[in-house]
């Protein structure tokens, strides 16, 4: 009995003093917004209903700051917008969402303007997701770092 409250305790000790940051990468909304903040992206895959309309925008630059995007290459008047990142998800289970606002009335433009949920984000690349509600499909965005 002793031994089996000794080890209950060890356990309990090894447990309590664990550190959860540890070896956890956290993604949160500063985060995303430093690293994309820093440099120039493109589009490297965007999926719209199920068709890749990713050749619709190359040669085009995104250059983002804290609260706005600008464009750049986009064969016609220069594009701006807003851009940010939200916490949609409950205590402890983050939902990040990217929100991307652009001025142009151009449907390649106005078909990334959206709530985007983060699937994957590093120093280089962004990959977004979203549901569409009109045709019930999922849309995949993807920036890549230049």
């Amino acid at each position: 009995m002793k031994l089996k409250f000794i080890f209950f305790l060890t356990l309990l000790l090894v447990f309590s003093s664990c550190d959860e940051s540890v070896d956890i990468p956290l993604l949160n909304e500063a985060r995303v917004v430093e690293r994309m903040s820093s440099g120039t992206w493109k589009i490297s895959q965007f999926t719209y209903q199920n068709t890749s309309k990713t050749a619709d925008y190359e040669g085009v630059v995104f250059e983002f700051d804290a609260i706005t995007v600008s464009l750049s290459n986009t064969g016609t008047t220069p594009v701006v917008g807003s851009w940010g990142v939200i916490d949609e998800g409950f205590e402890g289970e983050p939902e990040l969402v990217v929100n991307l606002a652009l001025t142009s009335v151009e449907p390649r433009f106005t078909n990334i303007s959206d709530d985007w949920y983060i699937i994957e984000s590093t120093a280089t690349k962004l990959r977004l997701k979203d549901q569409n509600l009109e045709t019930g499909t999922t849309d995949y965005l993807t920036f890549q770092k230049l």
